[in-house]
């Protein structure tokens, strides 16, 4: 896990209240004089390193994606069968989610940022950060393994079902045993296989 708990910078102590604070308060929710208590910094400061809101935004959004990409594929083995591969990326998926609250709740915030024009290049930093999971889809198809799906379905029906347990799981709405785990992981594998 990237470790940002002692921030070696100003830039690094806003961009952990931000993400924060867009985790508690969401986008609209979230002023400059909010993120500046919450750094404790002037908020003047944070003019220095991001001259909108928008622009802190997308600067915790490529913080994210990279630190959660480099715990995702830490272990990652493209050699490894297609199932193995999935079962990994599923349960670190999983335990991201536990470990990282705070970035699962930001990254249903990004989902619904009102950045029309930032949302595409975002989406293209995202793409190009978890090209081998897409390269995971393709592959899986090509060996008639998968199903012939969009890749946005592939995610919904496995990363998005292993997100939305953890979050329940993180609201006290559940407690799911490792076993349950491995029965819904299971299911999802065998959702997008033939």
């Amino acid at each position: 896990m990237i470790d940002h708990s002692k921030p070696a910078d100003k830039r690094q102590l806003i961009l952990d209240a931000t993400g924060r604070l867009l985790a508690l308060y969401g986008f609209h929710g979230l002023s400059m004089q909010l993120v500046a208590k919450e750094a404790g910094v002037a908020a003047g400061t944070i003019y220095r390193y991001f001259d909108s809101k928008t622009s802190m935004i997308k600067a915790l959004h490529g913080q994210i994606i990279h630190d959660v990409a480099a715990e995702l594929f830490r272990g990652y083995d493209t050699a490894a069968s297609l199932r193995e591969r999935f079962d990994y990326l599923w349960q670190c998926s999983w335990q991201l989610f536990l470990d990282m609250p705070d970035v699962l709740v930001s990254k249903y915030q990004f989902e619904r940022l009102p950045l029309e024009a930032d949302r595409q290049q975002m989406q293209d930093l995202e793409d190009r950060v978890f090209a081998p999971i897409t390269a995971f889809w393709q592959e899986g198809r090509a060996q008639g393994v998968f199903k012939e799906m969009h890749d946005e379905i592939f995610a919904t029906l496995t990363f998005e079902v292993c997100a939305d347990l953890a979050f329940k799981q993180l609201a006290g709405k559940l407690t799911l045993t490792q076993a349950e785990i491995e029965v819904v992981r299971d299911a999802s594998w065998a959702a997008i296989t033939l």
